[in-house]
């Protein structure tokens, strides 16, 4: 219930608070699991990207944001859930193998942490592993603009224009690539996308 009503909230707001363009809502799987794969330019987008679908989708917060009691809580019921970023966090990869299972599907961020736009980014080899072990289609998400509409550190939200691509499913079940030159393919796929 939770989920939805902040659903509903942040897509009202949001019309008056900055314009926002979303392209390539067809490729979204209307049933079934699967894996989101975005880059992070802000807070906002683990927030924005969900209002673009109307599927429940789960996601990976630090574990740092779920010190404080009530927000940990309301963290959980938008269904997020805390990761280790410091280090390989186990836990946190057979939690989104079972909700994956359940047929939640997970919106992942392949550089782990937010990265400027122009900055130099590493990718984490996890979502190759979770990609491969999986099965399931790992759907491209490039966004931009939401550093700017929600800049690091700032507190207020500023009213600029921000954007949201979906790109066509990828399916790295038979590969043999290495976790993290998958991890690789698809964060290439997902800049990709910022030429379109």
């Amino acid at each position: 219930m939770i989920y939805w009503i902040t659903w509903v909230v942040v897509r009202f707001v949001r019309i008056f608070f900055f314009p926002l363009k979303v392209y390539g809502q067809k490729n979204i799987p209307s049933k079934g699991a699967f894996i989101f794969a975005s880059n992070h330019r802000s807070h906002l987008d683990p927030i924005l990207i969900p209002i673009c679908c109307t599927r429940r989708i789960s996601f990976l917060a630090k574990d740092s944001l779920f010190k404080n009691k009530f927000f940990g809580w309301y963290l959980k019921q938008l269904e997020a859930f805390p990761i280790k970023r410091e280090s390989s966090d186990i836990g946190a990869i057979k939690e989104i193998m079972r909700r994956l299972k359940r047929n939640l599907p997970i919106l992942m961020f392949p550089e782990g942490t937010r990265v400027r736009e122009g900055e130099e980014s590493e990718v984490q080899a996890g979502i190759g592993l979770i990609a491969v072990k999986s099965g399931l289609p790992v759907i491209p998400i490039y966004v931009s603009g939401t550093d700017k509409v929600f800049p690091p550190g700032s507190r207020t939200v500023k009213r600029l224009p921000a954007l949201v691509r979906f790109g066509e499913p990828l399916n790295f079940s038979k590969s043999d690539l290495p976790y993290l030159k998958i991890a690789q393919k698809i964060m290439d796929t997902v800049e990709d996308l910022a030429k379109r």
